[in-house]
């Protein structure tokens, strides 16, 4: 979020209540005009002029924030995480070597820094998220294969444990 979003909000949100704290204050009294930094205006007009301008700087800091949305910082590494021996090996009995395998390398590399990344902030839901999109994936390459089916479980579920594991 930009940081002027919320302070856009604050004073919308500030001006809102203070028009309809006078709404509700001043119908108990019967008053028809106030008195506001020296100027004398209608009750309904300074209201009217107070709820509406609320609700515009409200409507304003949404529509800041859709235009204007927050820099994020990606972090992509240029060096790949380093699988394991073992996840190498693994790899290269099941998958292909040919290159048309960048993709599923370039989803296991990102699946390691991102579950590493949760497991370091103890974010269980997303661990699981993780290695349901990454089973899936494994699933279908070796579906594309022509994998026997009996055997693409316990294959996913063998793959699946190295790449839970911290890389060398």
């Amino acid at each position: 979020m930009n940081p002027i979003v919320p302070f856009i909000m604050a004073v919308g949100a500030i001006i809102f209540f203070i028009g309809l704290s006078v709404l509700i204050r001043l119908n108990f009294k019967k008053t028809k005009t106030i008195d506001f930094f020296g100027k004398t205006y209608v009750t309904w007009r300074f209201i009217l002029t107070t709820v509406l301008s609320g609700v515009v700087f409200i409507m304003s800091s949404i529509y800041l924030n859709k235009l204007f949305p927050p820099d994020t910082q990606i972090v992509m590494d240029g060096a790949p995480v380093n699988l394991s021996s073992n996840l190498k090996y693994e790899l290269s009995s099941i998958l292909p070597t040919d290159g048309n395998n960048t993709k599923i390398m370039d989803a296991i590399n990102r699946f390691q820094k991102e579950y590493q990344n949760a497991i370091s902030k103890g974010d269980q839901k997303t661990m699981e998220l993780l290695v349901l999109e990454m089973s899936f994936l494994i699933r279908t390459e070796l579906e594309k294969q022509s994998y026997p089916y009996h055997q693409i479980g316990s294959e996913v579920e063998r793959i699946m444990r190295f790449l839970k594991q911290k890389p060398d």
